[in-house]
């Protein structure tokens, strides 16, 4: 069957939106779409030679009611009231088999919280879009995904002339703390209370008839065990405004982000994050503050004491996610003395910082390591497992001696990727589709959407920058 909209947003919240069509730039090029989220969505049906069109907005897509959503957020800090969507439209909510799903298009034209901006998308930054929701879900890390990327003959003035394109975002919603910021900014009491019901029936119904803190709960939860994982595998988001923070809990928004190749905790990706707020080290601390910020906007239809009482919850929460992903990445699941795990945890990630060794690909050396086939290795994970052997064998004795020579390395298999989200080959992959061809592309989202199948260790995939090449440096454009 075809995909079946319902518009709740678009209908029950006329004054937190403004309704227009998809604005086309162009004739549409279908780049890439993603089979299996479309049959997941529809049921089985397959995908219409009419997306291109209904994409690019040179046909109405059917059964929609395309709207930009109004919000505001803190944007490093700072409140500003001005924000909403200003190059993207929620195109209405999918009745999947299994749930409610947001459709959204980013590069649809400017709306009128376009800001001065001309409400377009280029093809570098929606790739990057692409690359990293679908590398995330394959991962486990709570994301948005990517159903349809499609480029425009727009061109596209950003620091130089880009192609144009738009992305198909699906999530659970499109809500983010900014909503509610916006509320409380214009006195939109109704409107917030109305919105943050919706927003629990739609993602958590079973917390329907709860009190605002207990579905406050759910959110604080969510948040903290997604920013876990993100620590957990080395992943820095760059622009953790409120803006950028999904009520889901899902990994939103991606722009100058990076996952890590050498170990470098202290790097800040995000070149015009002078202060550092939203490196690496500061993630948790600031999804905690945004939470609070939640927390403040809800004050108006909730009791302030017992929803920031909620908050306490967040740090445990977080702290038990990462320590059970990395135990699961160090093969230590039948550890059951937490205070070693954690003691190994620390050691682990101080050897990696001082001998500046790839992030993910030692998790992989390191299970050959203890499997003791490590000489058998090739290329980079042979070389860092090397490196394991000759500086870390302290760390090493300390292990043996927690896991009585029983590592878990099975599991260490299933989480730990040969093949990561890197800028170079990011970089890679967009050069190739900016001039034409979309054939990396394809092979590198392949390989990201199974990055733990041993058939990637001799591609390219698989490969970090250069020795001496310095870690990346993105832009809010990115």
């Amino acid at each position: 069957m075809p995909l079946r909209f319902d518009n709740q947003f678009a209908d029950k919240f006329p004054e937190l939106s403004h309704a227009q069509s998809i604005q086309p730039d162009g004739k549409g090029r279908l780049r890439w779409v993603n089979d299996t989220l479309w049959k997941a969505l529809s049921g089985g049906d397959s995908v219409p030679g009419a997306l291109v069109d209904w994409v690019s907005g040179n046909k109405d897509w059917p059964g929609t009611k395309p709207v930009a959503q109004k919000y505001a957020g803190h944007q490093f800090g700072h409140f500003n009231p001005y924000l909403g969507d200003g190059r993207g439209l929620l195109v209405g909510q999918v009745q999947a088999p299994d749930a409610l799903y947001d459709l959204h298009v980013k590069g649809a034209g400017p709306t009128p919280y376009s800001r001065g901006g001309d409400g377009r998308a280029v093809l570098r930054s929606s790739i990057r879009e692409l690359l990293a929701s679908e590398a995330f879900y394959a991962l486990g890390i709570p994301t948005t995904r990517a159903l349809a990327l499609v480029s425009t003959e727009g061109q596209i003035q950003r620091e130089t002339v880009e192609p144009g394109a738009m992305l198909v975002r699906v999530a659970r919603t499109h809500i983010r703390f900014g909503h509610f910021e916006h509320c409380l900014y214009r006195n939109l009491e109704d409107s917030a209370k109305r919105l943050w019901q919706h927003s629990i029936e739609s993602i958590w119904p079973g917390a329907a008839d709860k009190s605002v803190s207990e579905q406050f709960r759910h959110v604080v939860k969510a948040t903290a065990e997604m920013i876990a994982k993100w620590q957990a595998y080395g992943f820095v988001h760059g622009v953790m405004n409120t803006d950028n923070m999904s009520l889901a809990g899902e990994t939103f928004d991606y722009g100058p982000y990076a996952f890590f190749d050498d170990y470098k905790p202290g790097h800040i990706f995000n070149h015009t994050d002078h202060a550092g707020r939203y490196g690496f080290m500061q993630q948790p601390g600031v999804g905690l503050w945004n939470l609070k910020r939640l927390a403040h906007a809800l004050g108006g239809f909730a009791d302030d004491q017992s929803v920031n009482n909620v908050l306490e919850g967040y740090e445990p929460v977080l702290r038990e996610t990462f320590l059970n992903v990395m135990k699961q990445r160090l093969g230590l699941t039948d550890v059951s003395n937490n205070d070693t795990c954690w003691s190994l945890i620390s050691g682990w990630l101080m050897l990696l910082e001082t001998y500046q060794l790839d992030y993910n690909l030692s998790y992989r050396a390191l299970g050959a390591v203890l499997e003791g086939n490590w000489q058998s290795l090739s290329g980079n994970l042979g070389e860092i497992a090397q490196r394991i052997k000759e500086n870390g064998q302290s760390w090493l004795n300390d292990y043996t001696e927690a896991v009585a020579n029983k590592p878990d390395t099975n599991t260490m298999k299933q989480v730990n990727p040969l093949v990561i989200l890197r800028t170079h080959h990011a970089q890679y992959v967009i050069e190739q589709a900016e001039q034409g061809s979309d054939e990396a592309l394809n092979e590198y989202i392949n390989a990201l959407m199974t990055p733990f199948e041993e058939k990637h260790k001799n591609t390219r995939w698989v490969v970090p920058p250069e020795s001496g090449q310095p870690p990346a440096e993105l832009s809010c454009s990115s």
